[in-house]
């Protein structure tokens, strides 16, 4: 029986047991970080999050991140409360408090508040945002490539709730996830309202064709940072990039696919709705983005 992985599968690290846990200001052991069961993000996962990665002491994009946090909190009409410089030098309390140099992982999570009752209307949240960052001990460990299936549920439209918007809000993701689980792939490959392929459940989708990497239009898929990454290191170079639509009958004849996000960088895909991508592997197009990326993280964290 071949075991479930994640394209989020980190190494077993003991020393995330006793992480400092950043809440509304404090720094607290993990077992005392705690939020109201009154709190929105809980009820009603109204909320909005960023992840980064450390690499030798620095956050790599971290420019673009924090951009992103803002501009979703603009989006969703949520005062964070706190400047860029607040939120960074919050970030950087996190870390330090933890003696954290290197290969970690963090997450920054921002609430409407507290509630004053459970119900809906955002006007309830009255006390402010509630703030948490979690930072943990993370080196990136998959035994296989990713294998995907194909699911009904689908990346929609910006009006109902925007693909783009890292919110709290991920049930339509979760759901996609559980059926790729139940025909039993690792995560799920996503389509778009037209019914071109997307992005997966977690990440940002690639193939390879003929050496030209193809990826969406980016109309109707997360804002990836490490996926304009991808697209910006092909560009220059000399790697043919094409952001348009393609089906899945593209997808099963590609020659490599892989999957981008922060934690991950570059995640291998080996199989597709049972069918096998190329070798099944990391393919040699993949592998250069992959070296191109590492030397730009080096270039951007030294």
């Amino acid at each position: 029986m071949t075991i479930n992985v994640s394209t989020h599968q980190a190494a077993e690290d003991e020393r995330n047991d006793n992480i400092l846990i950043y809440v509304n200001g404090k720094i607290v052991p993990k077992n005392e970080a705690v939020v109201s069961v009154y709190d929105s993000g809980f009820m009603l996962g109204d909320g909005i999050w960023e992840g980064l990665r450390l690499y030798n002491g620095k956050w790599a994009f971290l420019d673009e991140h924090i951009d992103r946090l803002f501009e979703a909190s603009i989006a969703i009409d949520l005062n964070i409360n706190m400047n860029r410089n607040g939120v960074i030098q919050a970030l950087e309390n996190t870390r330090i408090a933890n003696n954290i140099t290197s290969d970690a992982h963090a997450r920054l999570m921002i609430t409407r508040g507290v509630k004053k009752r459970p119900f809906q209307h955002p006007s309830l949240s009255q006390s402010g945002p509630t703030f948490v960052i979690i930072i943990e001990h993370s080196k990136p460990k998959l035994p296989r490539p990713i294998n995907l299936a194909t699911v009904p549920h689908l990346r929609g439209l910006p009006m109902t709730q925007d693909p783009k918007l890292n919110s709290h809000s991920k049930l339509n993701c979760i759901l996609a996830c559980i059926a790729a689980e139940k025909a039993g792939a690792d995560e799920a490959l996503m389509l778009d309202i037209n019914g071109f392929v997307n992005t997966t459940n977690a990440c940002n989708f690639f193939i390879v064709r003929k050496g030209a990497v193809w990826t969406s239009t980016g109309d109707y898929c997360m804002n990836g940072i490490t996926r304009q990454k991808v697209i910006d290191i092909c560009a220059s170079n000399g790697i043919p990039i094409f952001e348009r639509n393609f089906s899945l009958v593209d997808t099963y004849s590609a020659d490599e696919a892989f999957l981008t996000g922060t934690f991950g960088a570059q995640t291998p895909v080996g199989m597709i709705d049972g069918r096998v991508i190329g070798s099944g592997e990391l393919g040699p197009v993949a592998k250069e983005i992959r070296s191109l990326y590492k030397d730009l993280i080096k270039e951007k964290t030294k």
